[in-house]
């Protein structure tokens, strides 16, 4: 802490960003989300996500926009990886059972089933460039999605990402081992559709 803080710390004065600061920030990165180059956005989608720790802030996420400018990048080659990482913050949050979180969540699933979140990330799933880093970071954010029921169901259509999950158990990556473990196994529980019968083999042969 530089001595400047701890001198305002120390007489009881508040280090943290204003309300109003921090929302001005909010919106200076989403113009660069919008406009910048791929690298560019891919650096607001950093700075905004990392920034996701309550139900709260999820919620001014995607009042802003933010997740179908996300989205975009997952179209793009150059931006898949980094839209899948950046997305981690605001996915753990689905399914959250406080009042603040649960408001955030729906608005988020909303936003999710809005701009095909699960078609997009199960094609790059099954694009046969992506690493298995990648594919276990997707499995962490379908792990995530899956713990709620409708997000759940869509994945279950993706019969080609059930069937790249269950490949990457015998991959040499073993947090996408993990990753995709965790990701069949929440699919498999909150999900109400049959699964297809060849997927449904090969998830419960996994399981």
């Amino acid at each position: 802490m530089s001595p400047k803080a701890k001198d305002l710390k120390s007489s009881g004065r508040s280090t943290s960003v204003p309300a109003s600061a921090r929302s001005g920030l909010l919106d200076n990165n989403v113009l660069a989300l919008s406009t910048g180059t791929t690298q560019e956005r891919a650096a607001a989608a950093r700075r905004i996500c990392s920034r996701v720790r309550t139900g709260l802030d999820l919620n001014n996420l995607v009042q802003a926009g933010v997740v179908g400018r996300v989205a975009a990048l997952l179209s793009e080659p150059k931006g898949m990886d980094a839209a899948v990482r950046r997305a981690h913050p605001a996915m753990q949050l689905i399914g959250g059972e406080e009042e603040d979180s649960a408001e955030g969540s729906a608005a988020l699933c909303a936003e999710v089933e809005t701009h095909s979140i699960v078609e997009r990330l199960s094609a790059v799933l099954c694009w046969a460039s992506s690493t298995d880093d990648l594919k276990g970071r997707i499995a962490m954010l379908m792990f995530y999605m899956a713990k709620v029921c409708p997000l759940a169901n869509r994945i279950v259509r993706q019969d080609g990402a059930l069937k790249s999950l269950v490949q990457l158990l015998d991959c040499a990556d073993q947090g996408a081992n993990t990753s995709a473990a965790a990701a069949l196994a929440n699919i498999s529980y909150w999900s109400t559709e049959p699964i297809p019968r060849y997927s449904q083999l090969r998830v419960i042969c996994a399981l």
